[in-house]
């Protein structure tokens, strides 16, 4: 393939949305940290815990795809509780407590925004509750770096539900023809671009085994956001 920048420019692309989580903030980065949080919160509520099943729990934490599975569920199920349970609200409470103070930006993503926007209008599309992916926007400043910020939980639809891409569409009176998303998820972030009409631009995760694209083929694959400018 020809440089995607000539790709995008081909297809008269005006509008690039990027997903937030593991595309622009590194989440998977402060997954051990925020696991051993969980681990020290299951025995600081039930001491007679077996140190074996939480050392289980936070090996099958590690492995579980975030996206597909969740980090916190395949914890619970592996300490062999309810996820409903109180020991495992509290795991799930303490893991998300200190994500703010672990989180940092995917190399490259910062310097890239500025050149990125001269080229095209930016927008961010991520799936999360209000309360908590807002103040990660707001911790980098990313709600001045951007056009428009999209959060899932401010709109009753998440990714890959092509919904709350129309969402953004709508909102910056633009063209699914020429507007691209780029997004470490094949099943989130590719499949609903595509379902929505978009180009997809898949960024493969750094942290974790990469998704099987199956039916949903991106249009793109980047190994790095400056490929976006090259």
């Amino acid at each position: 393939m020809a440089s995607i920048a000539k790709f995008l420019a081909d297809r008269e692309i005006a509008l690039i949305s990027l997903d937030l989580d593991d595309t622009l903030i590194d989440t998977d980065a402060g997954s051990v940290a925020r696991l051993e949080a969980a681990v020290r919160r299951v025995h600081e509520v039930d001491p007679h815990v077996d140190p074996a099943r939480t050392r289980a729990a936070f090996e099958a934490g590690m492995l579980a795809n975030p996206v597909t599975v969740g980090r916190m569920p395949a914890f619970a199920d592996a300490l062999g509780v309810a996820r409903d349970s109180e020991v495992a609200v509290a795991a799930r409470d303490a893991y998300n407590a200190i994500i703010l103070d672990v989180l940092e930006w995917v190399e490259g993503a910062e310097a890239i925004l500025a050149p990125l926007r001269a080229r095209y209008r930016l927008a961010i599309v991520t799936n999360g509750a209000t309360d908590f992916q807002w103040p990660k926007v707001r911790k980098f400043g990313l709600q001045d770096l951007v056009d428009y910020v999209i959060v899932s939980g401010d709109y009753g639809v998440r990714k890959p539900d092509p919904a709350i891409f129309e969402h953004l569409l709508a909102k910056a009176g633009a063209d699914a023809a020429r507007t691209a998303h780029v997004g470490d998820s094949i099943h989130t972030d590719v499949a609903g671009a595509r379902a929505a009409g978009l180009t997809a631009v898949w960024y493969p995760p750094r942290h974790r085994e990469h998704d099987d694209p199956g039916e949903h083929t991106p249009h793109a694959v980047i190994e790095t956001l400056a490929d976006l400018l090259d």
